[in-house]
């Protein structure tokens, strides 16, 4: 069962759900560091990405473009489901002598968000939630992981003053590598927020996607700069600017979101 198959079948379960007035939409991204809030009960949240990513490393030219999705299912209040994968993924590899190009999908990651704590600016208490992801190696063969990666991040939220925020986003996971060998990472992303209005909202980040030994990929580390616009209360537009801050990591990349709640 692929990515593609379980997001259509997810938006044709959406297109039906009831829709209930709520206050507007909160979406993971298109930050790097996720939101501290669940969707909401009996709430379905699709937010799709469309990625374009550069990578100049080993005397080599690599071109990403691809197209990840997660899709959130609210049981309760503070407690949703999670499907995340990406629906297609285009690689393009440029040397002196050769250019190849491989295509497919991603692996099928499934995980829950627990919200465990409400945010109450005036005593700076945070917002807080838990992610558990597991992913699974359920790609197209060029794109398929080994074995089962659980991982577990949290993200701790404050609202500050004159409209800023401040979240936190420390994780561990559990991954392979290509020789078979599991290894343990962490990551963490921190991200400065200012909403410039109603609609408009501005962020800068730091996100270290990994923070491993070298034999297991070294430490992967971006700055970012971003936006989010609201279109109504139900539907969201934005998007981020990746740049490499070590050389470990890709070069650049450009994050495109379009989220819709249903």
């Amino acid at each position: 069962m692929t990515p593609r198959f379980l997001y259509l079948a997810a938006l044709a379960c959406a297109a039906s759900a009831p829709v209930s007035a709520a206050a507007p939409i909160d979406t993971d991204g298109p930050d790097y560091v996720d939101s501290s809030e669940a969707v909401g009960k009996n709430r379905f949240q699709i937010e799709q990405d469309a990625i374009s990513e550069r990578d100049r490393r080993n005397a080599q030219l690599c071109r990403t473009v691809s197209a990840p999705s997660l899709i959130r299912y609210g049981i309760g209040e503070t407690l949703e489901l999670r499907l995340t994968g990406d629906i297609h993924r285009r690689e393009t590899t440029a040397s002196r002598d050769v250019n190849t190009t491989i295509e497919g999908h991603g692996d099928l990651g499934m995980g829950v968000k627990w919200h465990s704590q409400d945010r109450d600016p005036s005593v700076n208490l945070p917002a807080v939630s838990w992610i558990f992801q597991l992913d699974t190696p359920s790609g197209s063969q060029d794109f398929r992981g080994r074995g089962l990666r659980p991982s577990l991040r949290s993200v701790v939220t404050w609202d500050l003053a004159q409209q800023y925020s401040l979240a936190l986003m420390p994780g561990v996971g559990y991954d392979t590598r290509a020789d078979g060998h599991r290894f343990s990472s962490a990551l963490l992303g921190i991200n400065i927020g200012k909403r410039m209005s109603e609609h408009l909202r501005i962020f800068a980040e730091s996100s270290v996607a990994q923070i491993a030994r070298a034999e297991n990929g070294g430490v992967v580390s971006a700055w970012n700069l971003g936006a989010a616009f609201l279109l109504s209360n139900d539907w969201q537009f934005g998007g981020r600017f990746a740049f490499a801050a070590n050389r470990n990591s890709p070069s650049n990349a450009v994050f495109i979101e379009i989220a819709g709640r249903f």
